[in-house]
């Protein structure tokens, strides 16, 4: 079951994951050091519907966006 919505087709996406330490500059510190960059994985927020297509219904996986948008 892949995690995709099956309305407009959001699916995972891969971001940074910045680490970071230190005091800021407009907090009296010397700034910000960043100190490991990692990859990471975002899931769409997909959720279990019930919708009725030419008198059949059906369970589909629709992002929270999407959902909106049907209701």
């Amino acid at each position: 079951m892949a995690k995709v919505c099956e309305v407009c087709g959001k699916g995972p996406i891969v971001v940074n994951s910045v680490i970071r330490r230190g005091k800021a500059r407009a907090a009296g510190g010397v700034g910000r050091k960043v100190t490991g960059v990692s990859k990471r994985s975002q899931k769409p927020n997909l959720q279990p519907m019930t919708v009725t297509r030419g008198g059949v219904s059906l369970r589909v996986r629709v992002c929270s966006k999407c959902r909106k948008t049907l209701i």
